[in-house]
């Protein structure tokens, strides 16, 4: 199963022609809103960035930013953090 720290802050970047990251920033916010970002950018444009995960050393270029979009496409949105703590909270 594929795990993804969607709720870690992220900052997006521009790529160059060599594929090198640049300094360059097009958005920032958690893992899940730079895809959002990323989303409704054209293709050609999806090819030039990467996401980098601002505390954890784990960065997503072009195709994995296509695996991401896939992914939240395909699957529920899981529970949130208080449903979690509501189960928790109920165990005998």
């Amino acid at each position: 199963m594929t795990t993804y720290p969607l709720s870690e802050p992220a900052t997006i970047h521009l790529v160059d022609a060599s594929g090198d990251v640049t300094a360059d920033v097009i958005g920032q916010g958690t893992l899940e809103d730079c895809v959002e970002l990323v989303a409704g950018l054209s293709a050609d444009r999806r090819k030039a960035i990467t996401i980098r995960m601002n505390d954890l050393d784990l960065q997503f270029g072009p195709k994995d930013v296509g695996d991401l979009l896939n992914f939240l496409h395909d699957e529920g949105a899981g529970l949130s953090n208080n449903e979690i703590i509501e189960i928790k909270n109920n165990e005998p």
